[in-house]
């Protein structure tokens, strides 16, 4: 889908963002001021809807990993030339292609001297719709389930990803 909307998009700029988050109202401008000659892309990060101990848990692993793999989430940008570049998001995995496309984003800005950025003062609000309907507690178990489907692409976490991530569409 992330695709097909880049293909119909008639900006230089593209932003990306999940259809149940919500962006700020200076998301646009902050991503503007953010493509500089030195960026070649990146996302602004998140807000939360709601919290409880099983979300700040996840949320902590969560931003963990930000950290460690220098990448974020919310709504994420480029430009057009470099999302072409990349051949756009990959469409064969049903989990993750966020973040292979951001890897792909990285690899292309480090050929040319430039890095992911982090746009984190205009944050978009995340959606707890998975939350609501698995529960509080349910990334903790749903991570380790998806390590090995990282390592050697199993399909059976690939067909419990695609019910995860898309059977209750809205």
């Amino acid at each position: 889908m992330r695709n097909a909307g880049a293909r119909i998009a008639g900006g230089e700029i593209l932003c990306f963002v999940d259809a149940d988050s919500r962006i700020h109202v200076e998301t646009f401008n902050v991503i503007e001021r953010a493509l500089t000659g030195r960026v070649v892309g990146g996302a602004t990060g998140v807000a939360l809807e709601r919290w409880s101990l099983g979300i700040a848990v996840t949320y902590a692993i969560m931003v963990a990993l930000v950290w460690i793999m220098r990448m974020d989430t919310g709504v994420v940008f480029c430009r057009r030339a470099d999302f072409e570049a990349i051949g756009g998001y990959r469409e064969d995995l049903p989990a993750a292609e966020d973040v292979m496309f951001l890897w792909a984003l990285r690899k292309l800005g480090k050929q040319r001297g430039q890095r992911l950025t982090r746009a984190r003062k205009a944050k978009a609000i995340a959606s707890m719709r998975k939350f609501d309907r698995y529960g509080d507690w349910h990334y903790l178990t749903l991570m380790p389930r998806a390590l090995p489907w990282l390592i050697r692409r199993s399909r059976s976490f690939e067909a419990q990803a695609r019910e995860y991530w898309y059977s209750d569409r809205r």
